[in-house]
C-alpha cells in the first residue's frame, strides 16, 4: 500500500499536476513543486525504458518491486529475499 501511495501517485499524477499548474499561470509560485516529487526519480524515466524500485519496510521480512515504463501505469509484486 505504501509503494502504491508514494510511488504510484507520483508516477501517475505528479508531473501532470505540475504541468497543469504551470499552464494555469501559477509557474512562479509552483516551480518548486517538482523538487518535492524528486527530480532524480523522474529523470530515471528519461534514460531508461523501465524503472524498478525494490523496497522493504524496516523490520519486515517481505520486499516488493514497484515497476513502471513511465507511461501511466505501474505494477507491484513481491520479491523473494535472498
Amino acid at each position: 500500500d505504501e509503494l502504491a501511495e508514494a510511488l504510484g501517485t507520483i508516477a501517475r499524477s505528479g508531473t501532470r499536476a505540475f504541468l497543469e499548474r504551470i499552464e494555469a499561470g501559477k509557474a512562479a509560485e509552483d516551480t518548486q513543486l517538482i523538487g518535492q516529487f524528486g527530480v532524480g526519480f523522474y529523470s530515471a524515466f528519461m534514460v531508461a525504458d523501465r524503472v524498478d524500485v525494490i523496497s522493504r519496510q524496516a523490520g519486515s521480512s517481505e520486499a516488493f518491486r514497484w515497476s513502471s515504463d513511465g507511461k501511466g501505469t505501474y505494477e507491484i509484486a513481491p520479491v523473494p529475499l535472498k
